[in-house]
């Protein structure tokens, strides 16, 4: 039986409250994932606290509060992580990645902090899909953060801090 590769887009879960893996990183020699802070936050997780991914379990080892990111140290084999590869995005086409579903958006601005994102009235993200990377180019170039469901845009935490 092959395991399932721990992968930007796929699900993380803490306290039972599921998240979406947003990027997958090298982090202090760790192999880590990164996600929104928020999701986990509605879990009552916290610094310190066991999270899963796949098969894995993990731990919360750092909350960047000012970027609403957490990173997470995963304990599973190395050739398990596809590590995701991060880029500086540009304004035009890319997608939010959950699970297997892409769901096509635009990058409106971009920043080092914050990305501006709109999507088709049709296909709003939902508040589960927090997390989600953007994806552009193959490359992950942000990670969803919020939804502003009045004119069916967004805004996506900027990951220039792990380029």
């Amino acid at each position: 039986m092959e395991l399932p590769k721990i992968a930007a887009g796929g699900t993380v879960i803490c306290n039972r409250k599921e998240g979406v893996i947003g990027a997958v990183i090298k982090y202090k020699g760790k192999n880590c994932i990164l996600t929104v802070y928020h999701l986990i936050k509605v879990g009552k997780c916290k610094l310190g606290d066991i999270l899963r991914t796949s098969e894995f379990k993990g731990r919360i080892i750092e909350i960047l509060w000012d970027y609403d990111l957490v990173i997470a140290e995963i304990y599973a084999p190395t050739q398990l992580f596809e590590f995701s590869k991060i880029a500086r995005p540009e304004i035009g086409p890319a997608y939010a990645l959950k699970g297997e579903f892409k769901n096509p958006c635009n990058i409106m601005t971009t920043g080092k902090i914050y990305h501006y994102l709109s999507f088709a009235p049709r296909s709003i993200p939902t508040p589960g899909d927090s997390g989600s990377p953007i994806i552009q180019n193959g490359k992950v170039v942000g990670i969803l953060a919020s939804i502003f469901y009045n004119n069916a845009t967004g805004i996506a935490v900027s990951l220039e801090l792990f380029k």
